[in-house]
C-alpha cells in the first residue's frame, strides 16, 4: 500500500480553491436539503455545485496524487447539470434523451480518456445553447407577464458568459503553454480567483432566488407573435367584439395598476381562455401581453404627471401609482414606447407650459 504524504502549498490562489471547494459543497448540500416548490430543479443545482467542486478538488489534488492515478473528472458533468437545472426551473421535463447529455463524463472516467479538445467542445456548445435558450425564455415571458421583474434568468446568462470566459480563458492557456511554461502559475491564478467569484455569486443568486424559481408559472404554451385568427368574416366579427370587451375591462377597471398582473389574471378576470387572450392581444394590437399592458401603463404615468397629484409624488411614486413596480422597469418601458426617457418627457411639457 503506497504511502502518500499531503503537502499542500499554500498561497493566495491555493486559499481560493480551498474556499471554492468548501463553498460548492456546503451550498449543495443548502440546495438539495432546503424544501421548495422548485425542489427538483434545486437537485440539478445541488449536483451542479458538487461538479463544479470536484473540478476545483482535481485542481487541488494534483499536489498530493501522483500522476496517472485515477480520480474521478466532473468537467464534463457541469454544464450539462447546469442545463438540466435551467430547464427543470423554467418547468421543461427532463427526458431521458436530454439526461444522456451526462453519458460522455460517466465513458470517459470509465475508460479514463483525458482529450481535452472534445471537451471543450462539448461545454461550448452546452453552453451556447443555453444562451439560446435563456433567450427563447425571455421572449416567452413578455407573452405572459407585464412586469419581468425578478422573473428573468438573467443571473443564469452571467455564469454562461462566465464559463465562456472560463474556456477562452483554457484554450488561450494550452496554447501558451505549449510555447512556454512559465506564465503556467497566473494561467492557473487567474482561474482560481474566477472560480471562487462564480461559486459565490451562485450562491447568492441561488439563495435569494426570484420568483421564477419559486413556482410553476408555465402550464401551456402561447401565441406569443403574428395576428392568427381566421378571415372569415364571421370571426373577424366576433373577433372584434370579444377584443372590445377585453380592452374596455383593462381600461374601465385599470386592471394595468395592478402590477402582479398577468395573462392568467386577465384571462379569469374577463372569462376568456388564456391563448385566446394572447392572440387577440396579438391579432389586434400587433405585441405581446407586456407591451400591451405598458402601453397602458406609460399612457397612465402622463396623464398623472399632468394632474395634480404630480405635486404630491415623485417620478418613481407617479409610476408606481401607474402599475410599475421598479424604476428600472419604467424608465426601459418608457424609452421604448416613447423614444425619450421620463425625464426627457417632463422637460418638454416645462418647455411646452
Amino acid at each position: 500500500m503506497n504511502n502518500y504524504s499531503i503537502q499542500l502549498e499554500l498561497n493566495l490562489f491555493s486559499l481560493a480553491d480551498i474556499f471554492s471547494f468548501i463553498t460548492a459543497i456546503v451550498l449543495g448540500m443548502i440546495f438539495l436539503t432546503v424544501q421548495s416548490d422548485n425542489r427538483r430543479a434545486n437537485i440539478f443545482l445541488s449536483l451542479f455545485l458538487f461538479s463544479l467542486g470536484g473540478e476545483v478538488f482535481s485542481v487541488l489534488s494534483e499536489q498530493f496524487i501522483d500522476e496517472g492515478q485515477w480520480e474521478l473528472q466532473t468537467s464534463l458533468f457541469t454544464m450539462p447539470l447546469l442545463l438540466l437545472y435551467v430547464r427543470r426551473t423554467i418547468n421543461r421535463t427532463n427526458s431521458r434523451y436530454v439526461l444522456l447529455l451526462l453519458l460522455p463524463g460517466v465513458v470517459f472516467n470509465l475508460m479514463s480518456i483525458d482529450l481535452m479538445l472534445i471537451e471543450y467542445l462539448f461545454n461550448i456548445s452546452i453552453l451556447v445553447y443555453l444562451l439560446y435558450y435563456i433567450r427563447q425564455h425571455q421572449s416567452g415571458l413578455k407573452a405572459y407577464y407585464s412586469n419581468l421583474e425578478r422573473l428573468t434568468l438573467k443571473w443564469i446568462r452571467v455564469i454562461v458568459f462566465i464559463f465562456l470566459g472560463f474556456h477562452a480563458l483554457w484554450i488561450i492557456e494550452d496554447i501558451a503553454l505549449l510555447q512556454s511554461e512559465r506564465g503556467e502559475p497566473y494561467w492557473a491564478g487567474v482561474s482560481s480567483l474566477l472560480t471562487f467569484f462564480t461559486i459565490f455569486w451562485i450562491g447568492h443568486n441561488g439563495i435569494s432566488q426570484p420568483e421564477i424559481f419559486k413556482r410553476k408559472l408555465f402550464v401551456q404554451p402561447y401565441v406569443n407573435e403574428g395576428t392568427g385568427g381566421s378571415n372569415w368574416p364571421d370571426q373577424q366579427s366576433e373577433d372584434v367584439k370579444r377584443w372590445g370587451e377585453l380592452n374596455n375591462l383593462v381600461q374601465e377597471q385599470q386592471l394595468f395598476t395592478n402590477p402582479k398582473l398577468n395573462l392568467r389574471m386577465l384571462s379569469e378576470l374577463s372569462g376568456i381562455g388564456e391563448k385566446e387572450v394572447s392572440r387577440l392581444i396579438n391579432q389586434q394590437k400587433q405585441c405581446n401581453f407586456y407591451s400591451y399592458i405598458n402601453r397602458f401603463r406609460v399612457d397612465e404615468f402622463k396623464r398623472l404627471l399632468s394632474s395634480e397629484r404630480a405635486n404630491q409624488l415623485s417620478m418613481s411614486g407617479l409610476a408606481e401609482e401607474a402599475g410599475f413596480n421598479s424604476k428600472s422597469t419604467f424608465y426601459t418601458a418608457f424609452k421604448t414606447l416613447e423614444g425619450q426617457t421620463p425625464s426627457q418627457y417632463k422637460a418638454s411639457l416645462s418647455k411646452s407650459g
